[in-house]
């Protein structure tokens, strides 16, 4: 589970102000939307203005009385590296402030071994050697998302059931670098850049349902609009949803996970057709309209409903976002989808509770890339 506790002051108060609006600030709206003092405002003003964090517009008004002096959010005032493990890829990532992917380099290995945190490094030593020095003098830390749970109190990461991996490594990377090193689980991220860039911004109580290779899930809950918020990763993959069902790495039958990965949909679719060996290839015409890939996409959303709905009687969230790369053919399935899940329906809330995510693939590698700045800014 991460935990951010904010220490409720006027600075953090008045920076999320700013994050937020980004632009056309003036000290009277700041200091008037948070009741705090207009000298107090200003005097937080005028360090940002010395760290470069926002910058001077031109002044607004009219006539000969005095103008009002507006301020907006400067652009890559920091930086932050995110790095994402995958199955068969290493992404990594050099972002601002706004979540804007600046580089972008993808390695294709296997990347679940013992030897993870030593292939990351490789690929960061290589990776920063590409970056001038002025923007390397602005990169606040590297977040780092993995499939699988990271474990504060054993002080190991659990890639998967059979690979642990000691945390202290983390530290030795941090060293290295010289840089805050934080690493979390894929669904955790995936809430990030969602409360922080996507459409989770209007909600305090939101779980991420984020379905790649694995499938993973993460309740946010905001305590309030400054102070702490929780991020708990789940480990949905391996809800058992059909008991005499198929055989799980982890040694059960019937996991969720065998049933609506997005690796699980892209095997079930090659038996058909060889020539599918990505998501994509699923939803091309040729395919989906094929009689055998419609059943197997059927059968598809009946598990993925089933698990849903299992996840709504046990937390009966505000919103369930729907990420990862399959949010992005949402136009194929979602209707359907949703009829499946309210049929009968004795839920608390409605259909609307289901929403997609608008990042697709990126949600993982947006919010490793956000966690350094959320952890030191907000």
């Amino acid at each position: 589970m991460y935990q951010k506790k904010i220490k409720e002051n006027n600075e953090k108060k008045v920076f999320h102000y700013i994050y937020q609006k980004q632009k056309n600030l003036s000290i009277a709206d700041i200091s008037n939307d948070l009741n705090i003092s207009f000298p107090t405002v200003k005097t937080i003003i005028n360090k940002f203005l010395n760290t470069n964090i926002i910058k001077e517009d031109l002044k607004i008004g009219s006539g000969s009385g005095r103008k009002a002096q507006y301020y907006s959010l400067e652009k890559n005032f920091f930086y932050s590296i995110g790095i994402s493990v995958h199955l068969k890829t290493l992404k990594i990532h050099l972002g601002n402030e706004r979540g804007e992917i600046l580089k972008e380099v993808i390695i294709k290995d296997d990347f679940f071994k013992e030897t993870l945190i030593e292939k990351i490094d490789d690929a960061l030593d290589e990776f920063l050697a590409d970056i001038q020095n002025h923007v390397k003098e602005k990169i606040i830390g590297i977040g780092i998302s993995i499939p699988g749970i990271v474990d504060n109190e054993n002080n190991i990461i659990e890639i998967t059931s059979s690979i642990r991996i000691n945390l202290d490594k983390i530290k030795i990377l941090s060293k290295r670098y010289n840089l805050k090193v934080l690493i979390d689980n894929e669904a955790n991220l995936c809430a990030i850049a969602e409360k922080f860039l996507g459409i989770g911004k209007d909600f305090s109580n939101f779980l991420v349902l984020n379905i790649s290779s694995t499938l993973n899930m993460s309740s946010f809950i905001e305590k309030d609009f400054y102070g702490e918020f929780f991020l708990k990763a789940s480990r949905v993959n391996h809800m058992i949803i059909n008991f005499n069902g198929l055989l799980c790495e982890c040694g059960n039958k019937g996991c969720w996970g065998k049933y609506v990965s997005e690796l699980s949909l892209v095997e079930e679719a090659k038996k058909v057709n060889p020539n599918i060996v990505k998501l994509k290839d699923v939803f091309k015409n040729e395919n989906f309209e094929n009689k055998q890939i419609k059943e197997i996409f059927e059968k598809y959303l009946d598990y993925l409903s089933i698990g849903i709905k299992n996840i709504i009687f046990m937390y009966n969230p505000e919103k369930i976002i729907i990420s990862g790369n399959i949010s992005q053919y949402k136009d194929f399935f979602k209707e359907k989808l949703i009829k499946k899940i309210y049929d009968k329906n004795i839920f608390f809330r409605g259909s609307e509770t289901i929403i997609f995510s608008n990042f697709g693939e990126r949600s993982v590698s947006l919010g490793a890339t956000m966690l350094p700045l959320i952890d030191e800014l907000f």
